[in-house]
Formats: C-alpha cells, structure tokens, sequence
C-alpha cells in the first residue's frame, strides 16, 4: 500500500519565464480554486502572464493536476 502524501504547487507560465507560488499544499482543491477566484484579476502574477498557463503541478512527481489560460 502507498502511503505517500502528495503536495501541489501553483506554477505560472509564458514563452519569456516561470514563477510559482510557493504552496506546499496537501490540498489540490485549495489551489484549484486559487487559480479559479483569481484568474483574470490582477491578482498575484496572474497579470504578469496573461495569455500564459497557470497549472496545479504535484512537487513529488512533476505531474500537471490541473492548467487553464491566464486571463
């Protein structure tokens, strides 16, 4: 049986750079809706990369749990 805890990150991404937001989080809802109350705000880096990618990634294996468009 795996026992494993999963963390998750918010990462944002365009062709120029990346930047996350530093969660180490066991909750991949909490940052679902992270990304869903603040995509297409100013808020955070949302603005930074609009027209980019914002993903929820898992920190142990690297994986994109969820990705949508920066607004």
């Amino acid at each position: 049986m795996n026992n494993t805890t999963h963390t998750f990150d918010v990462v944002f991404n365009s062709n120029e750079s990346s930047d996350n937001k530093g969660f180490n989080t066991t909750d991949l809802q909490y940052c679902i809706d992270y990304i869903t109350r603040y995509n297409g705000t100013r808020q955070s880096y949302f603005a930074d990369y609009t027209g980019g990618i914002v993903q929820v990634i898992c920190i142990e294996t690297s994986e994109v749990m969820h990705e949508e468009i920066v607004m």
